[in-house]
């Protein structure tokens, strides 16, 4: 059983925090034949590659960029090679990435015909401020319509993006934007600290942010705020009702295989990480879809202590050989916790997350 992912690199504006690989400008059809032929490559029919053996999959997900302007016409052809070159099973969590200008009845109507059954929401904030600040070309009333449209066409499974730490934003009018999202009664919530990556027009900018004593003031807020509401904090930046943890991504936070299709997108199959580079004009001159790069895992341990200590799933204790004394001290100064022999990091270990990885990988691997 893989996770299928499909990279949409399209946006109509490119957010001034952005890192991520996306274009404004390219012919999505052209896009589109191609990701086509790629999943045709490495479907069930083909038989031309030996890297997926299995084609079952039990999640899919449509990121991106913004795979909502997509018009409905490409994102169906898209989705009948899906269908028709691997086995979606009967119950599989179908995700679509969406913004909340582009996110209308068509679009939503025509998704949910599709089969997807999960919506994602690029929220980011409910202060227009803000928003403008990071170059967001939507509303917080038109992220708000959003969700109501997305109620009205049958969606009962929606997942919301917000960030902390943006130019501009306090305490207050971060907890409005919990306020405001938590009154729309979605089932899951993505909550980030703003990254200012290297690159981005908001480093080049020398935008000012929050510091990082509010931002940890901000992390704790959304951390309690959320938990009064009934959204189960199990993953570093991600709450959820229960049941409503996402699937797709816990899959790769548990080291489960997935394969990702598109320029920039990654794989994990068997012992092998592969990717595709983030170039669309070499993706789309493809016929032979190979991965541009593969690398074996060669320490299944680091690997499983930086993916499980991600979440409250949490790691066999009794696999840290010589990290006890280490334990013992995020136990007493309460960032972790151990339970039937399961070592879990609480949400202040969370926070702390990065550091307290690299010191177990330090003395593990």
């Amino acid at each position: 059983m893989i996770s299928l992912y499909l990279h949409i690199p399209f946006c109509r504006q490119k957010c001034l925090y952005c890192s991520f690989y996306s274009l404004t400008d390219f012919d999505k059809s052209e896009y589109i034949d191609a990701i086509i032929r790629c999943v045709q490559y490495f479907g069930k029919k083909s038989g031309a590659n030996a890297a997926v053996s299995d084609y079952r999959a039990d999640t899919v997900y449509i990121g991106g960029g913004t795979p909502s302007v997509l018009p409905p016409e490409l994102l169906y052809r898209l989705f009948d090679a899906v269908y028709r070159n691997f086995d979606i099973e009967k119950n599989a969590e179908i995700t679509v990435e969406a913004n909340p200008e582009s996110c209308d009845m068509e679009f939503l109507y025509a998704a949910k015909g599709m089969g997807v059954n999960r919506l994602s929401l690029g929220v980011q904030s409910f202060d227009d401020k803000e928003l403008r600040a990071v170059g967001r070309v939507h509303t917080a009333a038109q992220a708000a319509e959003a969700v109501t449209l997305a109620r009205r066409a049958g969606f009962n499974n929606i997942s919301c993006d917000l960030i902390f730490g943006l130019p501009g934003q306090t305490d207050k009018s971060f907890e409005n934007s919990l306020k405001t999202l938590a009154g729309l009664d979605i089932e899951h919530i993505s909550c980030y600290n703003l990254q200012v990556e290297d690159g981005t027009p908001l480093k080049k900018a020398g935008v000012l942010v929050p510091g990082e004593e509010q931002q940890e003031k901000m992390y704790f807020l959304a951390c309690e705020f959320l938990a009064d509401r009934g959204y189960g904090h199990y993953e570093i930046s991600n709450y959820a009702k229960r049941g409503f943890e996402s699937r797709h991504n816990s899959a790769y936070w548990m080291g489960k295989d997935y394969l990702g299709l598109g320029p920039a997108a990654h794989s994990k199959i068997g012992d092998m990480r592969c990717s595709f580079l983030p170039d669309i004009e070499r993706f789309c001159l493809k016929d032979d879809f190979e991965f541009d790069i593969s690398e074996q895992i060669d320490d299944p341990l680091f690997e499983k202590i930086m993916l499980s200590l991600r979440t409250k799933t949490g790691i066999d204790a009794s696999l840290l050989k010589n990290s006890g004394k280490f334990i013992v001290c995020l136990i007493e100064s309460g960032y972790a916790v151990v339970e039937n022999g399961i070592l879990r990091l609480t949400d202040r270990g969370f926070y702390l997350s990065n550091s307290i990885i690299a010191e177990l990988a330090a003395r593990e691997c």
